[in-house]
């Protein structure tokens, strides 16, 4: 029932400060414009039409997955999270299933919408929907952007502040692969931080990068275990010895 409760308020967290609103907000505006564009170039396929509504989701939902995960202590609100439940580590484990609740829901939401917009816009599309490409397209996109929330997650578990967080989620991931990739290129692939998203994107079971671009499950382990299991561990040792003021 503890449990229960917990992840309705931090599942509220993710929607109820006037920073996070305006995220939802903006994803709903960019959404529908994806939407007008779809609609402006004839996109009668839904897998490539839901495709464009979902993408601005990987970059709005770290941002919305750092204020849930940074809120209590940018906001002072920590000593009363830790009060009502003093156990730390269910708290944190609430947080991080939120915030892969907050990733599906809002996918799901996303995908509904555009769903009936484009049968509306469409009627004699309906044939389209239940595809193999449009359930690639749904796939990939929920891969991507449940590992950039993911990212945004754990460097708000490490950082503990709203703007360093979100700067750090947004620009450190392009400015490090692009210094990484000059400085060591045969490197590279195996500590990128953008390899784990790329993979979930587009999965590819052989263990190193084949051909083309596609990521190999080795790199993209090694992304997840360096640049999310990695910060969220030392976030959270943080947290569980941080001073609560």
């Amino acid at each position: 029932m503890q449990a229960r409760r917990l992840l309705e308020a931090e599942l509220r967290k993710c929607v109820d400060t006037i920073a996070s609103r305006w995220v939802i907000a903006a994803m709903i505006v960019l959404s529908c414009a994806a939407l007008t564009i779809n609609k402006i170039a004839d996109v009668d396929d839904f897998g490539t039409f839901v495709r464009g509504a979902t993408l601005p989701l990987p970059a709005l939902l770290p941002i919305l997955a750092v204020l849930a995960t940074t809120g209590d202590w940018t906001q002072r609100s920590a000593m009363t999270t830790f009060v009502l439940v003093p156990q730390r580590s269910l708290v944190l484990g609430t947080r991080l299933v939120a915030a892969v609740i907050m990733v599906l829901g809002v996918t799901a939401a996303i995908s509904v919408i555009s769903l009936a917009t484009f049968l509306v816009l469409f009627p004699g599309g309906a044939s389209s929907v239940l595809t193999v490409q449009t359930a690639s397209s749904l796939l990939s996109m929920t891969g991507l952007s449940t590992a950039a929330a993911l990212t945004g997650t754990a460097a708000g578990f490490l950082l503990l502040s709203t703007p360093l967080a979100i700067t750090t989620t947004l620009l450190l991931p392009f400015v490090y692969d692009v210094g990484i990739g000059l400085a060591l290129p045969h490197v590279a692939p195996w500590v990128s931080i953008l390899a784990f998203s790329a993979w979930m994107t587009q999965p590819e079971w052989a263990w190193t990068t084949t051909h083309g671009t596609e990521v190999g499950i080795g790199p993209a382990l090694t992304s997840f275990l360096l640049f999310v299991i990695a910060p969220i561990v030392l976030g959270w040792w943080r947290q569980l010895r941080r001073e609560v003021k």
